[in-house]
């Protein structure tokens, strides 16, 4: 009796669970939240910050389209109406209401919300920083109020309100601080803020400059040598290959004295001087004002009223590269990264909407 056909047929062979992780690390999040649903397993491996870092450096930018707002260095997003985005990080929006203090963060790729506890009143500024070793994302808020500024922050999904910071010249009347001046700089994997104030101490003026690490959630504070600008009322912080400078234009030449050290308050022993002369021959729109913007390698930036306007110029070319102006209300295409970043308390963008138009 011939038995081969009662044989046991060899199983196939499956893959292990390691390795179906390591495949779906490679696919588009579109595909990820569909396959949520088919295993468990799959679906809780997919929640373990170690999978979404990791999908987060694999996946590919995909467009997506965005409005011009006519706040400068604001965008929207998508087909939002009614929010503006102010920066993006992780793939997740930071979105501000156009007419409320209402502020969300968003992720346009899973379609979750999460809207923010209210900031102080009168808030002008908003930073955040990722900590991408851990998945954190911190915001930081600077306000007026009554003639004086203060800062606030919240780690997102883990603070239930803003946190006050304490700032160095906290209480400072206006009759001291004469000038203030905010700055957002790129600095390794983290944006940094920065405070400028010119101060004055019975006839004398000097300037400070005050770092906020938004990690230690502490500042540091550097004050400019004397006598460097004779009018300090003029000069202004900009950002400088990965550091800041304090600037100010000087019988048609840029003046720049770099601070290379925030810690160790060490600044450049000379002062960087570059002509201008070039941007009394440009022509620009009457009712504004032109002013340094950054550094990036040999490329200074300069800015038209609040961008309208942005002219690069090659130090070491010695000539204007680009010339570009600014459409307000404009529309336009650029890369996004999806990321399958979520937070406690984020919500389905639908429910999440009528949620805040009830706090409304």
């Amino acid at each position: 009796m011939d038995v081969s056909c009662y044989q046991r047929r060899p199983k196939e062979p499956k893959l292990l669970f390691p390795m179906i992780i390591e495949i779906l690390s490679w696919l588009p999040v579109e595909s990820l939240l569909r396959f949520k649903s088919v295993n468990k397993n799959w679906s809780s491996s997919m929640e373990e910050y170690s999978f979404i870092s990791k999908h987060m450096n694999r996946t590919r930018p995909v467009r997506l389209k965005y409005r011009l707002t006519k706040q400068p260095g604001y965008i929207a997003l998508g087909s939002e109406e009614n929010y503006e985005c102010m920066f993006i990080v992780a793939g997740l929006v930071l979105e501000k209401h156009s007419s409320s203090q209402v502020c969300r963060i968003r992720n346009p790729a899973t379609h979750q919300v999460l809207y923010l506890p209210d900031a102080h009143v009168g808030v002008n500024l908003m930073v955040s920083t990722f900590n991408s070793s851990i998945g954190e994302v911190k915001l930081v808020a600077s306000y007026r109020e009554n003639n004086e500024v203060g800062f606030e922050v919240l780690t997102v999904g883990k603070d239930e309100n803003w946190r006050p910071l304490k700032y160095p010249n906290q209480g400072l009347s206006n009759k001291q601080a004469k000038r203030r001046q905010f700055l957002l700089a790129d600095k390794a994997d983290a944006r940094v803020c920065y405070c400028a104030e010119t101060l004055t101490d019975g006839q004398d003026m000097y300037l400070e400059v005050h770092c906020l690490d938004l990690w230690s959630e502490t500042f540091m504070t550097a004050t400019l040598p004397g006598g460097v600008f004779s009018d300090l009322s003029k000069a202004r912080i900009i950002s400088w290959n990965q550091s800041i400078a304090v600037v100010d234009i000087i019988d048609e030449a840029l003046h720049a004295l770099v601070l290379e050290d925030f810690k160790e308050q060490k600044w450049s022993r000379y002062k960087n001087i570059v002509p201008v002369k070039f941007l009394k021959k440009t022509r620009f729109p009457e009712g504004g004002s032109i002013v340094p913007s950054s550094v990036d390698s040999d490329e200074l930036r300069f800015v038209y009223n609040n961008g309208e306007i942005v002219l690069v110029y090659d130090m070491k070319m010695h000539k204007v590269k680009s010339f570009i102006r600014r459409r307000f209300d404009g529309e336009g295409w650029g890369n996004h990264r999806p990321s399958l970043m979520s937070f406690e308390g984020m919500r389905p963008e639908e429910e999440g909407a009528s949620t805040s138009t009830t706090q409304e």
